[in-house]
Formats: structure tokens, C-alpha cells, sequence
């Protein structure tokens, strides 16, 4: 209900913009970034994403698909992205999972093709054990779908913007722009919907650093959410562009919901063979336990048994010299 005579509040004060335009305070606008943002919510949502960049004149252009389960209120996530190597292959690709369960994070990354491996992803299909990284909390906080709702120091514009002296940029026929000394914002006049976030340097203002650019957007629970995000990084002088990357949203496979449904899903277990470089613990160690989720392979299990076996002859040995 909250959001709903938010919106309508700001509805009414867009379609009652009149010739004093520039009379109208800033506060009035400051409910549209509420209207805009994921606030408490959790995010459930899948993309795919296509990157370039141009580096050396030499243009490097890469493919990914994302989901993504984010919780905006405690700020843990779990994000899997496929990144392909061939983008005209799909059965060929690096699988990357990024976990924050509050405490620890993970990064756990590995390859998926169709040459055997230890576990079966799906028929015909193998992922191999991989590498994983445990850590505390890196800089990375936000995956980059729903990055333009913070500001630099990863709090939601939502809250932050009424602490930055906002003023009212301008009024134009389609756009109203609200401006803080690191930020613009382009609101469309008609439907409120954010259409641009444009994000300068604390020294200068000759041009934004990194902008996104947001469209097609849909009324998920209350909230506008861009079902195409582009993003665009450059020199802080305009000179350059350094990368673009464009992101669309499978609007079946876009909700936000009040909690999370299974928090179990920020928690990872291991499979055989995956090496792991625990920072937190400084602990380097192969994952010997079998998994009892493993398939199928027989190879593979009869390969991972042999190992067991030979690290418990091994261990046997030791305990016998003592």
C-alpha cells in the first residue's frame, strides 16, 4: 500500500507540472527514487549479458548469462553466470558462482563442456570440480544488474540522495533530471520510470565516469524495473570509451519478493576433487569426501575412490612409522 500512493503521489505531481516548473521543489520529485528502487526487497532474476570492450583499439567482446538472487535488506547473494567462450556455442562455458551469506564469501568457478569430468551437469554435458576462493567481504558487493541503485558507496540511492543537497536539474517536455554533486538522474516525465544514471568524478563534472542507460521497464510488485540496462564506462573527460555492456532481462524469470525463499541457496557444498583457497581459515586443501549427489560416471567415481583410497593408505602409513 506504501508504494502504491507513492506512486500515486507522484503520478499527481508529474501531471501537475505546469508552466512554474522551475518554482517546484526537488522534495517533490525525491518519491520517484523509492518508486524506482528494489529497497528491502529480494531480487530473483535472470539476464543475459553481452560485453565489449575496447582495449588497445583491439575489441574484445564477450557473452554471459546471470541469475541472480540478491536480498537488498541483509545484502547476501548468490549469482550464477555462464560466460561463454564461443558465442555461438552454449554447451561450452565457464560457470562462475558468487555467494555472500553474510559472513564469508565464495567464488567458485569452473569449467562445463563435453569432455568427461567428475559429475554430470546434464546429459551429455560435464563440469568439472573447479577451484574455489573463501574470503572475507571484497569491494565487489553488487552484481551489476542492480548496481545503478547505489551510489559509490554501495547505499541505495533511495536513502542516500536526500543526504547529497539534491536539486532540481531541469524540466524538460519528456524528462526531469535530479542532480547531486556525484549523480544525475533522468526520470521520465510521463511515467516516472528512471530512464538514466550518470555518475561523475568528486573533482570534476566534465563528464560522467560510468553511465546506465535503463528501458522497457515493468511494474514488478510495486516498483519499476528496466528489463534493458546498458552500461557505459569512459574517460572522466569524455575522450574514451572503455566498455560497454548491455544487459536484458527474461521478464518470466524477474520477481521481487519479501524475503527470500530458501536461504539455504547461500550455501554451497563442494564436490570431490574442487580445490579450495580458504583466505579466512589460510587453509589449502583438495575436497576428498565423496558427494553423495555425485552421478553416475562410473569412471569418474571409480577415479575419485582410487583416491580415497590411497590418501587413507597413506595416512595408515604415517600413523604406523609414529
Amino acid at each position: 500500500m506504501r508504494l502504491y500512493m507513492i506512486a500515486i503521489g507522484a503520478l499527481f505531481v508529474l501531471s501537475s507540472v505546469s508552466a512554474k516548473d522551475e518554482a517546484l521543489d526537488v522534495q517533490a520529485f525525491l518519491p520517484l527514487f523509492e518508486r524506482n528502487s528494489i529497497g528491502r526487497k529480494t531480487l530473483d532474476i535472470s539476464y543475459s549479458v553481452n560485453f565489449s570492450r575496447n582495449s588497445d583499439s583491439n575489441i574484445v567482446i564477450k557473452k554471459a548469462d546471470v541469475y541472480l538472487v540478491f536480498d537488498a535488506e541483509t545484502e547476501k547473494y548468490r549469482a550464477e553466470t555462464k560466460l561463454y567462450a564461443d558465442q555461438n556455442r552454449v554447451d561450452v562455458y565457464s560457470l562462475m558462482v558468487n555467494i555472500w551469506d553474510g559472513n564469508e564469501e565464495i567464488v567458485w568457478d569452473r569449467e562445463v563442456s563435453k569432455k568427461p569430468g567428475y559429475r554430470v551437469s546434464q546429459l551429455g554435458i560435464y563440469e568439472a570440480p573447479g577451484t574455489a576462493v573463501v574470503a572475507n567481504r571484497s569491494w565487489r558487493k553488487h552484481e551489476f544488474y542492480i548496481s545503478f541503485n547505489y551510489d559509490v558507496g554501495f547505499r541505495l540511492f533511495e536513502k542516500s540522495v536526500r543526504e547529497q543537497n539534491p536539486k532540481l536539474g531541469s524540466i524538460a517536455e519528456e524528462t526531469i533530471t535530479v542532480e547531486t554533486k556525484l549523480n544525475t538522474f533522468t526520470f521520465s516525465r510521463k511515467t516516472g520510470v528512471l530512464e538514466k544514471v550518470e555518475y561523475y568524478s568528486p573533482v570534476t563534472r566534465m563528464a560522467a565516469w560510468r553511465t546506465y542507460e535503463c528501458s522497457n521497464h515493468v511494474e514488478v510488485s510495486g516498483v519499476w524495473m528496466p528489463l534493458q540496462v546498458v552500461v557505459t564506462d569512459q574517460a572522466p573527460d569524455g575522450s574514451v570509451v572503455y566498455s560497454k555492456t548491455e544487459m536484458v532481462v527474461n521478464p518470466q524469470a524477474l520477481r521481487l519478493l519479501d524475503k527470500v525463499e530458501d536461504s539455504s541457496i547461500f550455501n554451497i557444498d563442494f564436490p570431490t576433487g574442487c580445490s579450495i583457497n580458504d583466505l579466512i581459515r589460510k587453509k589449502v586443501y583438495t575436497v576428498t569426501t565423496l558427494d553423495t549427489s555425485l552421478p553416475t560416471d562410473v569412471d569418474a567415481l571409480k577415479k575419485t575412490l582410487d583416491k580415497m583410497l590411497e590418501q587413507a593408505q597413506e595416512q595408515k602409513e604415517e600413523a604406523e612409522k609414529k
